[in-house]
């Protein structure tokens, strides 16, 4: 296993829709351990393969950070959401930054294993939020992108480039 360079904002990668997972095989597992490693080294909660410059839906979370809890979601999509909470989030990829984003409870969504078998499920809480955020790094969006001007001013005045 081995840790990954995570990509840092204005990465074009970073604002980019990821393309959809087609072909299963090139979704190794030695992949997927480099991306769990990668969340785990950089304290994260969550990882999307944009961060690492992989253009594609593949999104590994572990909200617990307990090892044996991760989550692999590939090509996911929200059914429904309902609720709705403001938190405080911070982001890989724009290091030292943190904002307050408004996002639902409650979700339902659909997403593909590692063996390309869809699945559905609901998520609530801080499991939710964790989604939503990978989510957005998918379509290209990053908790700059949530805020007003002003704040966003604020986040990259503020930020750390490591």
């Amino acid at each position: 296993m081995s840790v990954l360079k995570v990509l840092y904002y204005p990465e074009p990668v970073l604002k980019q829709k990821a393309k959809a997972v087609t072909d299963f095989t090139k979704i190794t597992s030695e992949l997927i351990r480099d991306m769990v490693e990668t969340m785990y080294a950089k304290a994260g909660v969550g990882l999307a393969a944009p961060q690492i410059g992989l253009s594609q839906q593949i999104a590994v979370l572990c909200p617990s950070m307990k090892k044996g809890e991760e989550r692999f979601l590939i090509n996911p999509v929200i059914l429904e959401a309902t609720g709705e909470e403001i938190g405080t989030e911070g982001c890989l990829s724009v290091p030292g930054a943190s904002a307050e984003i408004r996002r639902a409870t409650e979700i339902k969504f659909q997403a593909m294993d590692l063996k390309g078998k869809t699945f559905t499920e609901k998520a609530t809480g801080f499991y939710a939020r964790v989604i939503q955020h990978e989510l957005d790094h998918l379509n290209g969006t990053l908790i700059i992108d949530r805020v007003d001007f002003v704040r966003r001013q604020q986040l990259l005045s503020t930020y750390k480039l490591i």
